[in-house]
């Protein structure tokens, strides 16, 4: 049975239903997984595959089947997985798996090293200005990858927006586009074309106008009267993770 089939199977009542979707999707869980394993050193590989599997459930919950231009279930479902992932290894999983541990890791700036030695964790930094580069490039950033949040979300399908996120490493180690095929169950150049596809219409976007506008004035070009166009891959996702 497919995916679509058995979830409808789940929402009727058929807890059996549920379980096959489970063990169906359990590769795909372990995937997703892998690529988060490691960022917090104090999180299990087994508790980030609990966590993803919540998040099918809750996927499984919530798809709606009949819903107009609907996402296939894998990759309405990978949204889910992934925040429950993510929300894990940032120590605030809904179910608060890990969360222990991760508290528990955190040391106070101001602890000392020693019971008997003044010397804490703060004194051991480097001056503002050298352990903290940059700030203004920092905050930029951040702002930036609002800003690609709010510009994906009105500009591209759930999908696109999720392929962009995993080759650029958005929330994870960056993917190749082998990898993003087989979650999405897609062949490598099929996932390249979707890249691809979702790049030019964030390109379109009044956003982007508006950046390219920014750039050139900065750089005391007419906007219109220049050819050279900026990499859009390089410029707006490198760095805003």
């Amino acid at each position: 049975m497919t995916n679509e089939e058995l979830v409808l199977l789940y929402q009727q009542g058929d807890k059996q239903a549920l379980e096959s979707l489970i063990k169906n999707n359990t590769g795909i869980v372990r995937k997703i997984a892998n690529k988060f394993n490691g960022i917090n050193k104090m999180i299990e590989f087994d508790d980030l595959i609990q966590v993803g599997t919540i998040g099918l459930i809750a996927a499984a919950k919530k798809y709606d089947g009949d819903m107009e231009n609907k996402a296939n279930f894998i990759t309405y479902a990978f949204h889910y997985i992934k925040r429950e992932i993510v929300s894990c290894v940032n120590g605030n999983s809904s179910k608060d798996v890990g969360n222990n541990k991760f508290n528990n890791s955190c040391v106070r700036l101001d602890a000392p090293f020693k019971e008997d030695d003044e010397m804490n964790l703060k004194d051991t930094l480097k001056d503002v200005d050298q352990g903290f580069e940059n700030i203004e490039e920092k905050l930029y950033l951040k702002q930036l990858r609002e800003d690609l949040e709010s510009v994906m979300l009105e500009n591209t399908t759930l999908r696109e927006r999720e392929i962009l996120k995993l080759h650029y490493g958005w929330e994870c180690k960056e993917c190749t586009f082998d990898y993003i095929g087989s979650i999405f169950d897609v062949s490598k150049s099929r996932a390249q074309q979707i890249e691809n596809v979702a790049l030019r219409k964030i390109r379109q976007s009044i956003w982007l106008k508006n950046r390219y506008e920014e750039y050139f004035q900065s750089i005391r070009y007419n906007y219109n009267a220049v050819n050279e166009k900026i990499d859009f891959a390089s410029k707006y996702f490198k760095d805003v993770i």
